[in-house]
């Protein structure tokens, strides 16, 4: 109780000393918090699709000696998607992709998107749900058929709310000039490992590659899917080596899976949340600091009630007990404050940003850790003052004017 009563006798500084620790606290609850939305949103996008999805894209040449890496946009070939489909048992549909970016023209409006042509198969291998009409069919393949399926994003830009079923649409690019008949829209879905759907024009692959983009039997990706998640690594294996023996160089293909870029996401978010944690961890720190200071002008201040305590029987291990009290007294109270205002700020930066999807994700852990660190700062840097208040002598104690 004397410990608190001589807290009780100068607020302000209580307060100060406590304001060190409470911003300590919300910085890295928050900072934590900030990190796991950010993978939970990451990893929702990525698991959309699936957990046996497997994308084949182009390597990289140069980038040594000063010179830029350049894609190697003709390594894939038609007959990989072949092999594929025909030598990898693991693997359930395959579908070759071609894309590049063209201008989209709707009588006056215009905009650029990417023009992706690919199988049929796709819109189920991805996941993409339809808005307003059809999918591309079979048979729109095997006809050539200058139809398109669009994504939401640039229905908005060409059609604003109307439905865009039926209406025709050009495709440009210098002398190109193609006219495609809106046949669907997609739902709204955000972006999908390498894809974002909502900004791309979806055509049959065949009239892709007579009409749009002929790279002579050459595709931009391949797109897989395996019978089943747990035969999901099986497939990449497979797929690589069938790639590997006609290439014989892993480094002018890449396969990509799920599996893999949640495992890069999460070991990135968990570097850049340990470091953005460890960073707010100094203003703990320096608020220990603080602290300790502040307990070493109180045990001056107060060097002659020390003296009357002894005098009076007070043993050294009472007074190192009772300046320890106060230093972590300060840090446990500061610690539920700070945590206490790390939820109200959660919510906040939640609402300011909930138009770029971040998500502030609280855990018990992270509260746990940031108010258990607080307490051990608390018994750390009041260790000092108090040990110095319990070596005074009484007698010099006494005379302290």
């Amino acid at each position: 109780m004397e410990a608190f009563r001589s807290l009780g006798k100068d607020k302000v500084r209580t307060f100060l000393s406590m304001l060190g620790i409470v911003i300590g606290v919300i910085a890295v609850i928050v900072a934590i918090a900030i990190g796991a939305g950010t993978t939970a949103n990451v990893t929702a996008r990525i698991s959309s699709l699936g957990s046996n999805v497997i994308i084949v894209t182009p390597g990289f040449s140069g980038g040594f000696g000063g010179r830029a890496a350049s894609v190697l946009t003709s390594v894939l070939q038609e007959t990989d998607v072949q092999n594929i489909q025909n030598m990898a048992p693991d693997v359930g549909t395959v579908t070759p992709v071609l894309q590049k970016s063209f201008n989209i023209l709707y009588q006056a409006t215009n905009t650029v998107a990417t023009v992706f042509g690919a199988y049929p198969d796709t819109f189920s291998i991805l996941g993409l749900p339809i808005q307003y009409g059809r999918l591309i069919t079979q048979q729109d393949e095997q006809n050539y058929a200058n139809v398109a399926v669009i994504g939401n994003t640039i229905a908005t830009t060409l059609f604003g709310n109307q439905n865009p079923v039926g209406q025709t649409i050009y495709v440009t690019n210098g002398n190109i000039k193609v006219a495609l008949t809106i046949i669907g829209e997609l739902q709204e879905t955000g972006s999908k490992l390498t894809f974002n759907p909502d900004t791309m024009l979806m055509i049959p692959y065949t009239t892709a590659s007579a009409r749009l983009i002929q790279l002579n039997g050459g595709v931009s990706q391949i797109i897989a899917s395996a019978k089943s998640a747990n035969t999901a690594l099986d497939a990449v294996s497979e797929i690589n080596n069938i790639l590997y023996m006609r290439l014989q160089n892993s480094n002018q293909y890449r396969v990509i899976s799920q599996n893999q870029i949640l495992s890069t996401v999460s070991q990135t978010t968990d570097v850049l949340t340990l470091l953005l944690a460890s960073i707010a961890a100094i203003s703990m720190i320096v608020g220990g600091i603080g602290i300790m200071n502040i307990m070493l002008v109180s045990v001056t201040e107060r060097t002659k009630e020390i003296g009357v305590k002894m005098a009076m029987g007070a043993t050294r291990r009472r007074i190192l007990g009772e300046f320890l009290v106060e230093s972590m007294f300060i840090t446990i109270v500061a610690g539920a404050i700070g945590v206490g205002f790390s939820f109200l700020i959660a919510m906040i930066v939640t609402y300011l940003a909930s138009g770029l999807g971040l998500m502030v994700i609280i855990t018990w852990p992270s509260i746990a850790l940031s108010f258990g660190v607080s307490v051990a700062i608390g018994l750390f840097f009041g260790l000092y003052p108090a040990y110095m208040a319990s070596k005074k002598s009484p007698v010099e104690a006494l005379r302290y004017e």
